[in-house]
């Protein structure tokens, strides 16, 4: 290992694009631990600024506490009474504090040197982590637009609205993506496509290695192996059920038949400039006026909600307004199948 061997490492990149898949993946190496995302930031200071908490010694506690309810679950092996005393020692925390101490505990209790990160949501707050972590590795996975949203369609935690979970990702692109090209040096910034990965998963891992500065290792690629035991329940059993299995392209062009041509013209239209960017080719039919004009109505129901929420910077539009419209996009346009 060269000197950046103890940098963190951070990957991010819009929600359903194969995150989970590339943090399995690294967790496999012998020097890198990466648990279940931990969402740190939606507990953490999302409305201050990271460095300058509010808290005297109670609060500092209650708040570890609170980290510690969190996020031990989710990293397997550590003990909370072990962690906790460390946790409290620094005489002027911040919220990089809890975040550090309990991944470098973790990474430890692993017997790895080296600890990442994984939650789509932090690509909205890489200014903070490069603050926090000046060293700090990002790895941005990229993924067909049509696919990621048609992923979001069947899961629950997204709007079962096209529309809808094409502005989300959209997100992603327009102020993620562009935050994270922004703030963190290109030498601290890769970007792999999902595609790739799929298909040519030796080639994306030793590029991977490469970059972190680390030697590749063969067992990357047997993560499935124990997958499970690095991931909650219900998302080994459902909606990343896939990353239990060995590395596969079978799916990786499912939303052509996912999708009418409608919703994929939907997505096209909203997406165009990551699609562009990234070299996806259109191939939707002109929309009728009938599906353009839902889109409209629902993309200034979207902005507004955003505005409405626009203190937490993760936020997904997720309401019951999509529902509606939806019946109303069916009958206007009954060429367009339920997705």
């Amino acid at each position: 290992m060269n000197a950046s061997s103890a940098a963190p490492i951070f990957v991010v990149g819009a929600n359903r694009s194969g995150t989970t898949l590339v943090r399995l993946m690294l967790n496999a190496h012998p020097h890198i631990a990466i648990p279940e995302e931990l969402n740190y930031f939606k507990i953490g200071p999302y409305s201050r600024s990271w460095d300058e908490p509010t808290w005297d010694a109670d609060g500092y506690a209650q708040f570890v506490d609170r980290v510690l309810d969190s996020y031990i679950p989710l990293l397997p092996g550590l003990d909370a009474e072990a962690v906790r005393p460390t946790l409290l020692e620094d005489p002027n925390p911040t919220y990089r504090t809890p975040y550090a101490g309990l991944l470098d505990a973790w990474a430890a209790a692993e017997g790895k040197p080296r600890w990442g990160e994984k939650t789509p949501g932090n690509l909205f707050y890489v200014d903070w982590l490069i603050e926090m972590f000046p060293d700090a590795q990002f790895i941005y996975v990229q993924r067909d637009p049509r696919a990621g949203v048609a992923s979001m369609q069947r899961v629950s935690f997204f709007p079962d609205d096209v529309i809808f979970n094409a502005l989300n990702r959209r997100k992603s692109w327009n102020v993620g993506y562009r935050l994270l090209t922004q703030v963190v040096p290109v030498a601290q910034r890769i970007t792999i496509r999902y595609e790739d990965l799929v298909r040519t998963p030796q080639q994306v891992a030793r590029t991977l290695c490469t970059f972190l500065g680390e030697p590749y290792a063969p067992d990357m690629l047997n993560f499935h192996t124990d997958a499970e035991r690095y991931m909650k329940a219900e998302a080994a059993s459902s909606f990343n059920e896939a990353a239990t299995n060995p590395i596969s392209d079978a799916h990786m062009e499912r939303w052509k038949t996912a999708l009418s041509p409608i919703e994929v013209g939907w997505i096209e239209s909203i997406c165009t400039e990551e699609m562009t960017h990234f070299g996806y080719t259109p191939v939707a039919p002109r929309r009728p006026l009938s599906a353009r004009l839902v889109q409209y109505v629902k993309m200034a129901y979207w902005h507004m909600d955003m505005w409405r929420h626009r203190g937490y910077r993760p936020y997904v539009v997720h309401h019951k307004l999509g529902a509606s419209l939806r019946e109303t996009v069916q009958r206007l346009s009954p060429s367009a199948a339920p997705s």
